[in-house]
C-alpha cells in the first residue's frame, strides 16, 4: 500500500492543494495609487526627485504609464530609501 512507505508528513503534504493564481494586473492599481499618495505626504517627496526617480528607473515622466509591478517597485523604493542622506 501507498500509505504504507510514507511517513505521515509526506502524505499530509501530498494532498495540500496549490493556491490559485491570479494574473497580474497589466496596470497599476487603485491601492497602489493611493499607497503611493501617501507615502508621498509622509515622506515630503519633492516633484523634483520624483520625476528623477521616474526618469531613471523607467525612463519616462508620466507615473501614470507605470504597469503594476513597476508601481510596486517605485512604492518599495520609496517606502525604504534612506531620505537622510
Amino acid at each position: 500500500m501507498k500509505q504504507l512507505n510514507y511517513d505521515t508528513r509526506t502524505l499530509l503534504l501530498q494532498n495540500i492543494r496549490q493556491p490559485e493564481k491570479h494574473p497580474l494586473p497589466e496596470r497599476y492599481t487603485h491601492g497602489q495609487y493611493q499607497i503611493l499618495c501617501r507615502l508621498i505626504k509622509r515622506k515630503r517627496i519633492t516633484e523634483k526627485f520624483f520625476l528623477f526617480l521616474l526618469t531613471e528607473l523607467y525612463g519616462e515622466k508620466d507615473w501614470k504609464q507605470l504597469s503594476y509591478k513597476q508601481m510596486y517597485e517605485l512604492i518599495y523604493i520609496l517606502t525604504h530609501y534612506d531620505y537622510k542622506e
